[in-house]
């Protein structure tokens, strides 16, 4: 199992005692777990509850006034609020992290670290504790405690704003059992969702102290983060000076941060290009990476299950109520070709919803749609669809190219496909009324990729798709720990359910990048997001005397 390496610094006790529980009626939908063994905790090197996450020593080249420079969209969104309840917390990113600080780090390898908490456990199915670092104060010297983490809990919840996690509406309350240990209670058991969730956005915090007092926080945070929001010019740059008050601030190297706004596709190119910025921002693309070759920037790439090539369909309407319609597409595309085409022969074959190297994925599904096109002319003649012409949407980029790849590919098999740029969400989500399928790169991760995308209550599930056997399956997971025995048990029947059903157009699994300047920046570390983009590492990196 991963767990492992997945809490090198982090002390989790899984005290899982689960047993079957009746379905609910909520958005997430309720669910039955299955019994399973609590798996032996893992012990933090160096002492318990993970103790203090330090950097190592400053290296003798670090400026101690360096500003590290970077870019993001600054515009869309009311740019960039800090306060959930004002806009939807899944748009919060690093902007937002450098000023109200994250419970838990994840690095790119997918594993923990402990930063404002100590350390977390499910304590069963409606159940999930989490321990807070001792001392730890928001920047107005409010203590950042388990008060402070109930407040803030049960703030967004009751905000229930339309972009605010699904698993934060089914909390029933927080109780606080010292002023370090805090214990979420679920109405649903999906404890196991709620901590996945834990180092993301959903728990990001500003000061009690300054909501009571009337601050617009959104505007004017206060967190407990490692930087200070010191000018915030929306739409143009944001600027950040490192928090004295932090309780890691002795190993923070960097004086500050500053993000220019960059335009989404050619912005950050152009940014990069000039100059102007020594990292690369979460937005940064696969084909972003090939565009500055040559800059001197160092690149990384790796192929990641978090981007799915894919196509999402209406399953209701025609043509794609018929499975076998659904299954054809699925032999008749080649994976290889797009991945050549798209990713340099540098992604992978979707399969299910986890990559070859992932401990989700199930090997026995692997070439579940190799290509086939003589069996996908077979399908459509049982289905009576040997003339079939439908629409599809793209975006610009791997899109537009997988589309037009795809085009081809049907037209061999006598299929017409008919592109249209999409150029609104509301076009396709969550009705397919501009067209009945979108071909498309999402980015998500664990158990939101399908509970986003194919059980009720998601503005991501295309025409309401309800398949009970997978809500079933997507509940029993939400309850248990992510990476238990059982878990991967769930995953694999889950993985087989989707392909056998044809619940999307399995594609290929993209290729994420991450850059920087190796003149400025060093020690150049990167965190995931919620959505699984590396994002620069603003509590390692340092700028370069």
């Amino acid at each position: 199992m991963r767990r492992s390496k997945r809490f090198p610094a982090l002390v989790v006790v899984l005290a899982m005692a689960l047993v079957g529980a009746a379905c609910g009626d909520d958005d997430d939908g309720g669910g039955g777990a299955q019994d399973t063994t609590a798996p032996a905790a893992t012990s933090a090197p160096g002492g318990t509850g993970g103790g203090a996450t330090t950097t190592a020593p400053a290296p003798d080249d670090v400026d101690p006034d360096g500003v590290l420079r970077t870019y993001s969209d600054l515009a869309s969104q009311g740019g960039h609020l800090f306060d959930g309840t004002k806009v939807g917390i899944a748009s919060m990113t690093a902007p937002h992290a450098l000023v109200l600080g994250t419970l838990f780090r994840v690095n790119v390898d997918g594993s923990w670290e402990p930063e404002l908490a100590e350390s977390a456990e499910i304590v069963d199915p409606n159940t999930v504790r989490v321990v807070l670092r001792e001392g730890v104060q928001f920047s107005d010297g409010t203590p950042y405690d388990a008060e402070a983490f109930k407040f803030n809990v049960e703030r967004n919840r009751d905000a229930k704003h339309v972009n605010l996690s699904t698993e934060l509406q089914e909390i029933e309350n927080v109780t606080v059992e010292n002023p370090t240990t805090a214990t979420i209670h679920l109405k649903t058991p999906i404890a196991g969702a709620v901590y996945d969730r834990l180092p993301y956005v959903d728990f990001m915090f500003n000061s009690p102290t300054a909501i009571r007092a009337g601050q617009d926080v959104s505007t004017q945070p206060v967190g407990a983060g490692p930087f200070l929001l010191t000018a915030r010019e929306t739409g143009r740059i944001y600027r950040y000076e490192k928090n004295p008050n932090y309780w890691n601030a002795d190993n923070i190297r960097l004086a500050g941060v500053e993000i220019i706004h960059a335009e989404p596709g050619q912005g950050p190119i152009n940014a990069i290009q000039a100059g102007d910025v020594d990292v690369s921002g979460s937005a940064f693309s696969y084909e972003q990476s090939k565009a500055i070759a040559g800059s001197g920037w160092e690149i990384e790439t790796s192929v990641t299950d978090n981007i799915m090539l894919w196509g999402q369909w209406c399953k209701s309407r025609p043509p794609f109520e018929d499975v076998r319609v659904r299954q054809a597409i699925n032999y008749a595309i080649d994976r290889d070709a797009i991945n050549q085409a798209v990713y340099d022969g540098n992604g992978e074959p979707m399969w299910g919803f986890f990559a070859s190297e992932s401990p989700l994925h199930d090997e026995s599904l692997d070439g579940f749609y190799a290509y086939d096109p003589e069996k996908a002319k077979q399908l459509l003649a049982e289905a009576g669809q040997t003339d079939l012409t439908f629409d599809s949407f793209f975006t610009p980029g791997a899109s537009q190219r997988a589309v037009e790849i795809i085009q081809a590919q049907l037209a061999e098999i006598g299929v017409t496909l008919n592109p249209k740029p999409l150029l609104s969400s509301q076009d396709f989500f969550p009705d397919a009324t501009g067209a009945p399928i979108n071909i498309f790169q999402l980015e998500r991760t664990g158990i939101q990729k399908v509970a986003r995308t194919l059980v009720p209550g998601s503005v991501g599930n295309i025409c309401n798709w309800n398949d009970p056997e997978l809500n079933e399956l997507v509940n029993q997971i939400k309850a248990l720990d992510p990476e238990s025995s059982d878990a991967v048990s769930l995953w694999a029947d889950l993985q087989r359910n989707t392909l056998e059903k044809a619940a999307s157009l399995f594609v290929n699994f993209g290729v994420r990048a991450w850059a920087y300047n190796p003149d400025r920046v060093g020690d150049p570390n990167f965190l995931l997001n919620f959505q699984g983009r590396p994002e620069y590492d603003f509590y390692r990196m340092y700028i370069k005397a």
